[in-house]
């Protein structure tokens, strides 16, 4: 019987959420990947799956199997690829998630540049800005914008992003260039609703936090939604210096009280808790985090 055959169609199954879809990616039928699945499972003498005509749940233990065999599948795709002499270093399949706006203007070009280097390595990206459960979701790793909850996951710090406070030309010329963080009580804002202070912005002066509710009307949960939203004239917006980087440069929009807006939020790589993590996530995390810092330092 060969194990890791078994143990690469649990781990399809684990992460496709059904084994008609684990048995397309394998390129098996579906009667083999479930024979597998009860195979494995009669080896180990535990339930991994509760199956029912309609719906499948990996139970707790099949969860833990989950996670224990998807890094020996890993380690061994890597341990290959290093005997074949391969000059890659990243090979297989990684599955990441980050923020909607962030991995829009921010990943989505680092993973081009990573998979063009790495040609052996497939990228699976979600981009969603609901908390996503790695462990249960089947994620290799994820990029995170704010303060972190505490959390049994792994955070390697990868830097900040600033805030930045902005409106569009033809907005000042309406309603003038506001030199106080407190005329926002009485100006038209856009709120993004990612910022994780409900209703509230916070502002930074002289090493002292001072938090301004803004005259909201209109919210979203898009940092870009809320860009695009400042660039008609209409509002003024608080969004992550990414987001508003490429409107700033062509002067579709305008900082606003720089000297107030030294609010930096931190941007992480966060990993589950591995003992041994694979070198597909200790490389990606390196190569992501020196491509962020050349990002911010240009």
């Amino acid at each position: 019987m060969d194990k890791l055959n078994l143990m690469s169609s649990f781990v399809a199954v684990a992460e496709e959420g059904s084994f008609t879809a684990a048995a397309n990616r394998l390129g098996k039928t579906k009667a083999l990947v479930s024979t597998h699945i009860s195979q494995l499972e009669a080896l180990l003498k535990v339930r991994l799956i509760i199956r029912s005509t309609r719906s499948m749940q990996i139970t707790s233990e099949g969860q833990s199997y989950y996670e224990q065999a998807k890094k020996i599948l890993d380690d061994i795709v890597n341990l290959e690829a290093q005997l074949l002499n391969e000059s890659q270093s990243l090979v297989g399949r990684l599955r990441i998630s980050a923020p909607t706006t962030f991995g829009e203007l921010v990943l989505m070009p680092f993973i081009a540049e990573l998979t063009s280097a790495n040609p052996d390595l497939k990228v699976e990206l979600q981009l969603n800005d609901r908390f996503v459960d790695l462990i249960s979701e089947g994620f290799d790793v994820a990029l995170r914008i704010g303060k972190l909850a505490d959390s049994s996951l792994i955070a390697r710090p990868a830097g900040f992003t600033r805030m930045i406070l902005c409106a569009s030309p033809a907005f000042i010329e309406h309603y003038g260039r506001p030199d106080s963080i407190w005329q926002l009580e009485n100006l038209p804002c856009v709120f993004d609703s990612n910022y994780r202070q409900a209703g509230s912005w916070s502002f930074i002066r002289d090493q002292l936090k001072t938090d301004v509710k803004p005259r909201i009307i209109a919210r979203v949960n898009s940092a870009l939604a809320a860009a695009h939203m400042a660039r008609t004239g209409r509002v003024i917006a608080f969004c992550p210096e990414f987001a508003v980087h490429s409107m700033l440069k062509k002067g579709e929009l305008v900082t606003l009280m720089p000297q107030m807006c030294n609010t930096q939020i931190p941007v992480n790589v966060i990993y589950p808790h591995r003992q041994h993590l694979s070198s597909k996530v200790t490389t990606f995390t390196r190569h992501f985090i020196e491509y962020w810092n050349r990002q911010t330092a240009a």
